[in-house]
């Protein structure tokens, strides 16, 4: 029963909310293109898909639902023109939503540009029973477009935050934290909405052809420093710049064009960015991963040679030591014998010989002075034994090496 009651409430919250934000987008839409049924089409349009687009499929009903009810009140309240055809043009967009909605992907970039693929499929469907009307068809078509990809990636934006954040319960420890603002962050965003209202009211007419190339440095700056969260609250700016302006009043058809492009490059720059950041981090990865792999085969080579080195001392050692010690009992057995004198004598030369032989070559494959000493004496020690000085040769080392920090 609880359950029920939840849902319940929470449907209902739903739907009052969004119903709320829809009236407002179609009064702000209707100050745009002047017709009750084709403001329906501009930006209550991109409400319902960028939800649709987020939320789990049990509320899609009543996201249609609470549209279905405005346009019907609308109908009967200003007159609303064509209500069946805005209806099953919604109906017809539940197609692409629902392909996409079973490609949930983990890479942000990837959900950027199906989403935006299941946007324009959805304006295409939306628009289609407009055809009929002749250059209506095309007027929705445009709305649709302008509509779906200027606020549908806002409510990603919103979304991604929501789901992406760790909310913590409001307790004692909690409530004693101060607030972050991020003061930063804020300045960085008035500033740059404050340049692009600039842009728009303040530029003079013989300059108004670089006013999109001016718009495009905050899509570009924002999507930089923050990705592709950064170019799609970029984007919303400009599009509230363009709005806010008195330029288009003249030509709305501009205004809508104008919107549609900013909201192309955000998306695309967003998601182009956005792979770029993954690629780097996945490069990033594979470094770390090779310094680890290298680390462990520079590791599993001193332990070999550490291995060999003890080998040979120990079998060799003892091998030349017995060689001495017999060919010394041999020359004990025959002391009147100069030929065996001779013999035993040459071999424990050759034995000695083969001794220093192999200490320059345990040297060479495992210094002794790095079991004993640390690194920094090892160094001066094999600097000590290349004698530098005798052969004219200053030597100085400065060690500024942290040895905690090397591994074996």
């Amino acid at each position: 029963m609880n359950t029920f009651l939840s849902r319940l409430l929470s449907v209902i919250g739903c739907c009052f909310i969004f119903s709320a934000a829809w009236f407002c987008l179609w009064s702000i839409s209707l100050h745009l293109v002047e017709r009750a049924d084709l403001a329906v089409l501009l930006f209550p349009f991109g409400l319902r898909l960028g939800l649709m687009l987020q939320c789990p499929r049990g509320y899609w009903p009543v996201l249609l639902g609470a549209e279905w009810l405005l346009i019907f009140w609308l109908a009967q309240e200003v007159a609303l023109a064509h209500p069946i055809i805005l209806m099953t043009g919604s109906l017809l967009t539940l197609l692409p939503v629902a392909l996409i909605s079973r490609y949930r992907q983990q890479r942000d970039w990837l959900t950027l540009l199906r989403q935006g693929g299941a946007l324009i499929a959805a304006a295409l469907l939306q628009s289609l029973p407009w055809l009929p009307e002749g250059k209506e068809g095309l007027n929705a078509l445009l709305l649709t477009l302008t509509g779906g990809l200027t606020l549908a990636p806002t409510c990603l934006v919103i979304w991604h935050y929501l789901t992406s954040t760790v909310w913590r319960p409001l307790g004692p420890s909690l409530v004693s934290q101060p607030v972050n603002w991020r003061g930063r962050h804020l300045i960085w965003y008035l500033l740059l909405f404050s340049v692009s209202l600039w842009l728009q009211l303040g530029l003079p007419v013989e300059l108004s052809r670089f006013t999109p190339f001016c718009l495009a440095l905050p899509i570009i700056a924002l999507a930089w420093h923050y990705g592709w969260q950064g170019a799609l609250i970029a984007t919303l700016m400009n599009a509230i710049a363009l709005i806010a302006s008195q330029s288009w009043h003249d030509h709305p058809v501009d205004l809508l064009l104008s919107l549609l492009a900013q909201s192309l490059t955000g998306l695309l720059l967003g998601a182009g960015i956005q792979r770029l950041r993954e690629l780097n981090q996945s490069l990033q990865n594979e470094l770390v991963r090779n310094q680890r792999l290298a680390e462990r085969l520079l590791e599993t080579e001193e332990s070999v040679r550490r291995e060999v080195a003890r080998e040979l001392h120990d079998d060799i050692g003892q091998t030349i030591t017995a060689i001495r010690t017999q060919a010394g009992i041999v020359q004990r057995l025959a002391p009147n014998s100069a030929s065996v004198r001779q013999s035993g004598q040459l071999i424990e030369q050759l034995s000695l010989g083969v001794y220093d032989s192999v200490r320059r070559l345990l040297g060479r494959l495992r210094p002794r002075q790095l079991d004993d000493l640390t690194l920094e004496q090892a160094v001066r020690s094999l600097m000590r034994e290349m004698e530098l000085e005798d052969r004219g040769m200053v030597s100085h080392l400065a060690w500024r090496i942290d040895e905690s920090l090397l591994s074996e």
